[in-house]
């Protein structure tokens, strides 16, 4: 069987993506901890994993630091986690397809054509019905969305 180069080429993109993402910086869990008051004991690095496992936040693999860390648009600017996160997750495609997190972080850091082409990370942090509506559409195809 021959590689197809274009196949490769978008290999090799999908990876120099990923990798710009993990240079931001994102929290891991005992950093979640941190920003919503727990203290950095099991008890609180249990919150993160628990709300992942939830569908209450979205975590990416991270494969140099062997664990989950959690992008940050799902923050408000006192890091508590932003009331719509779980909702806007329940319209991204399921888990079960993306165990490691990383098309739904894709979808999120993309610039979108029905965004006016900023991403939606960045639109959520202001108009996150605006985002939600978005996925619905393009995931879930609820005509009862569009407007």
């Amino acid at each position: 069987m021959t590689d197809h180069p274009e196949h490769n080429l978008a290999t090799k993109e999908a990876i120099g993506f990923r990798d710009e993402l993990l240079r931001q910086g994102w929290p891991d869990a005992r950093h979640v901890a941190e920003l919503v008051g727990f203290s950095t004991g099991h008890e609180g690095t249990a919150y993160a994993i628990q709300a992942r496992a939830t569908g209450a936040l979205l975590g990416v693999w991270s494969e140099l630091q062997h664990r989950f860390i959690y992008p940050d648009f799902q923050f408000n600017r006192l890091g508590a986690i932003r009331k719509d996160v779980a909702e806007l997750l329940a319209a991204l495609p399921p888990d079960k397809d993306d165990r490691g997190g990383w098309r739904r972080a894709f979808w999120l850091y993309s610039p979108h054509p029905m965004l006016g082409g900023q991403t939606p990370a960045d639109v959520f942090a202001n108009i996150p019905v605006r985002v939600i509506e978005v996925a619905r559409v393009e995931f879930l195809g609820d005509p009862g969305t569009t407007w």
